[in-house]
C-alpha cells in the first residue's frame, strides 16, 4: 500500500474538540476523501480507499463505469489516458484488458466488488454513476455485495437517482449540480433525492439554506485548501468532499 505523503497544505485546526464526542455548541461534519482520498494516492484505487480510510474519512467517494463486456470498475474520466498508460474510452476495453493497464505507482483499475470490499466495514461509500442507465445496476450491484456500511448514490444524471429511489425508497442520493439553477430545490425534489451536492464555488448561503428548507443534506466539492473548509463550514454544508479529507474537522460550531 502507498505511504500517506505530508499534505502541502496544513490541516484545518479542530480547535475545542475532544475524543469524547461533539461538543454541545457544535455540529458533527461528514469528511468525504474525494475519489478515494486523491491528494495522496492515485485517484480511484484501492490504494486511496486505503488512504482515505487510514485518514477517517466517514465516507470514501468513487467513480463507476461500465466495461465493454459489463463490468462495474472504478474511473472518473470516459477516457483513459489523464490516470492510466492508455488511450481511448474506458468503454471501449473488456474487464480483463483494463487489468493490463497501470493507474500509477503499480495500482490498477479496481472492479466495484474489490472496492466495496476493501472498504466493508471501514468507512462508508458515495458511489457516483457516471454514465446514463448505470444508476440502478449500480445499486444491484451493491446490494448483491456483503458491503454493510452506509452507502450515497450520486450523479448529474438526475434520472438515474430517481430510477434508484423508485428501486428503493429508502436508498440514500445526492443530486449533483454546477451553479445555482433559478428552480431552486427543484432539481433534487425532482430526483427524490435526500441529498444535494454543490460545487463550493457556485454555493451561497441562500441556496444552501433553501436546500435545507426542503429537506435535504448539503455536500459540497471539492474543496481542499483551508481557506475554502472554512467558508464551506460557514455556509453550513453538512459535509465536505475533498482530496484532503484529513483537512477537514469532524465538527464545526453551529450555525
Amino acid at each position: 500500500m502507498l505511504s500517506v505523503r505530508n499534505p502541502t497544505l496544513p490541516p484545518v485546526p479542530e480547535e475545542g474538540i475532544t475524543l469524547e464526542g461533539t461538543p454541545a455548541n457544535h455540529r458533527r461534519i461528514l469528511r468525504i476523501g474525494h475519489r478515494g482520498a486523491a491528494g495522496h494516492a492515485p485517484e480511484n484505487t484501492l490504494a486511496a480507499i486505503r488512504t482515505g480510510i487510514a485518514l477517517g474519512a466517514d465516507f470514501v467517494e468513487l467513480d463507476v463505469q461500465r466495461t465493454r463486456d459489463g463490468h462495474l470498475v472504478l474511473m472518473h474520466d470516459l477516457a483513459l489516458e489523464r490516470t492510466v498508460n492508455a488511450t481511448g474510452l474506458l468503454a471501449d476495453f473488456t474487464w480483463q484488458q483494463l487489468q493490463w493497464l497501470d493507474a500509477t505507482h503499480g495500482q490498477r483499475i479496481p472492479s466495484l466488488e474489490a472496492a466495496l470490499a476493501t472498504a466493508n466495514g471501514r468507512t462508508g461509500v458515495m458511489l457516483e454513476a457516471k454514465t446514463p442507465g448505470l444508476g440502478p445496476d449500480l445499486y444491484r450491484a451493491v446490494q448483491a455485495s456483503a458491503f454493510a456500511g452506509p452507502v450515497i448514490y450520486a450523479s448529474f444524471l438526475h434520472a438515474d437517482l430517481l430510477a434508484i429511489r423508485q428501486l428503493d425508497p429508502h436508498a440514500k442520493t445526492l443530486a449533483l449540480i454546477e451553479g445555482v439553477p433559478l428552480s431552486g430545490a427543484a432539481f433534487a425534489r425532482d430526483a427524490a433525492a435526500t441529498h444535494a451536492g454543490l460545487a463550493h464555488e457556485s454555493a451561497t448561503p441562500e441556496f444552501v439554506a433553501a436546500l435545507h428548507a426542503a429537506g435535504l443534506e448539503v455536500f459540497l466539492y471539492t474543496v481542499n485548501a483551508p481557506a475554502v473548509i472554512r467558508r464551506a463550514l460557514a455556509l453550513g454544508a453538512d459535509g465536505l468532499i475533498s482530496d484532503y479529507p484529513d483537512r477537514v474537522p469532524k465538527t464545526c460550531p453551529a450555525i
